[in-house]
């Protein structure tokens, strides 16, 4: 007994040594991003999303498979809700845990928290109410500490940890940040949701010099052959001569568009269009949370990127759309969801339009196969017909690579460059994943690619306590 004691006693002490990973939300497709690491005593929390095709309550990560786990702290890449959804459950689960994130991203996440709980009451989901309340997110505003980029920052009030952050700008949206993890002379970088390439208004990632010990990466784009053969000054002239078809039959065109990102870049896109005279000068309408979403980029987008003006995306000229308000075209309509979920803006406006082929949906950013938006893309007619209650789909359809993503050719480059001894791939579907660790092997044969299993804990350094559950 006495032996089998502290053999026992022995496995647990050496389970404890180097650094664990496991994945406590989705791995494949774009769902509740949440990825723990343990270093030693100390443990880690990348991202804490909510999956938005699923009710709160079922769309959370699985936290209790760390609850017997330390939590020191919690980071936040960007303001999407699949990267911030769960932050207030996380919050109350982990309540001595530091949480950080960029300045924007800070503004960002507390704007995006409270209109969720807002619409998810509007639209009678009485779960919302069971997950945390406005008084809890007014509360937790206060634990947020903020760092601007490349400013490293300790683990604090656990100096002893030796770990060191740092946040890189990812290119996503405003805020956005890849963040490097350094400990003991190793060094991991999680991507976050990147893009290499500059954006309408974002500039393009930056990334930390290597060599780099570990990469955990987003693999968004890795089934798409299409985008990574686009070039950007001849979609946008592609973009321009759809649009002016369209608004010269005096059609309206509907941008289906995230709120946070999608909008504010394609506002930018139309605006510099307008100004060079590539489009007709129509009305442009808002809708839905970008408006407001846009005042904290003109609040703080200058502070990122100098080159701008206080109020960049105030002095646009657009109007406001509701869904009270009678739109004739031709005309330009800018609004939410991307997805176009039910009850949406994007989703009620595209039930009065499609029965025109003056009309027009243009798809400018990513869209979840299974979403409407995705039934749109992929031309599933007769689904789309049951689900908005038409009787024919008549308007055009067009789908333009204008994605807050690097391509998969982008982000081979970026593994390449940084030559990572381990690569985690997650944030994409199978075909995604699939595709980034074939390709990733055959340019890397000495590393050790991963797509990770939900739910298991995997060593990343050597360590002699192998995988376990978590």
């Amino acid at each position: 007994m006495i032996n089998a004691h502290f053999q026992h006693k022995f496995v647990i002490m050496k389970t404890l040594s180097g650094i664990q990973y496991c994945a406590l939300g989705a791995v494949e497709g774009i769902g509740a991003s949440a990825h723990y690491l343990k270093f030693d005593r100390w443990g880690i929390l990348l991202d804490s999303g909510l999956d938005p095709h699923l009710p709160p309550s079922e769309g959370m990560p699985e936290f209790d498979l760390i609850k017997s786990d330390p939590v020191d702290a919690i980071i936040i890449t960007h303001a999407h809700f699949d990267h911030i959804g769960s932050l207030p459950v996380a919050i109350q689960n982990f309540s001595q845990a530091r949480v950080y994130m960029t300045p924007a991203t800070m503004e960002l996440t507390e704007k995006m928290l409270f209109h969720a709980l807002q619409l998810q009451r509007r639209l009678g989901n009485s779960n919302a109410t069971q997950l945390y309340d406005e008084t809890f997110l007014d509360t937790i505003h206060y634990l947020y500490q903020t760092f601007d980029y490349l400013k490293p920052f300790p683990l604090h009030g656990k100096e002893e940890s030796q770990l060191r952050f740092t946040f890189y700008d990812a290119g996503h949206i405003l805020g956005s940040a890849g963040i490097l993890i350094e400990w003991k002379g190793k060094r991991i970088f999680y991507t976050g949701n990147t893009r290499k390439s500059s954006q309408f208004i974002l500039k393009g990632a930056r990334y930390p010099e290597p060599p780099i010990d570990i990469l955990i990466s987003e693999a968004t784009y890795g089934a798409d052959p299409i985008a990574e053969s686009i070039h950007r000054k001849t979609e946008i002239r592609r973009f321009a001569k759809r649009l002016s078809q369209h608004l010269q039959w005096g059609g309206i065109v509907l941008l289906p568009v995230f709120a946070l990102g999608r909008t504010q870049e394609m506002i930018m896109l139309i605006h510099q269009l307008r100004l060079k005279n590539q489009i007709p000068v129509v009305p442009v309408y808002l809708g839905g949370l970008g408006l407001r979403i846009n005042q904290i980029y003109d609040r703080l987008l200058h502070k990122v990127y100098p080159e701008y003006n206080h109020g960049t995306i105030r002095s646009m000229v657009f109007d406001r759309w509701d869904l009270s308000k009678k739109i004739q075209g031709p005309a330009i309509l800018i609004s939410t969801s991307g997805m176009m979920y039910q009850g949406s803006p994007s989703f009620e406006y595209a039930r009065e339009l499609v029965s025109s082929p003056r009309n027009a949906i243009f798809f400018v950013g990513y869209a979840d196969p299974e979403t409407p938006a995705g039934l749109f893309r992929e031309q599933r007619i007769e689904a789309l017909t049951q689900l908005l209650q038409v009787e024919r789909i008549a308007c055009a359809v067009e789908i333009f690579h204008f994605s807050a993503h690097s391509h998969r050719r982008e982000l081979l480059a970026m593994v390449k460059k940084m030559k990572p001894k381990k690569v985690i791939y997650v944030h994409g579907d199978a075909p995604a994943l699939k595709w980034m660790l074939e390709e990733t092997q055959k340019m890397l044969p000495d590393s050790e690619v991963i797509i990770p299993p939900h739910g298991k804990r995997i060593d990343l350094l050597p360590s002699p306590g192998g995988r376990s559950l978590c």
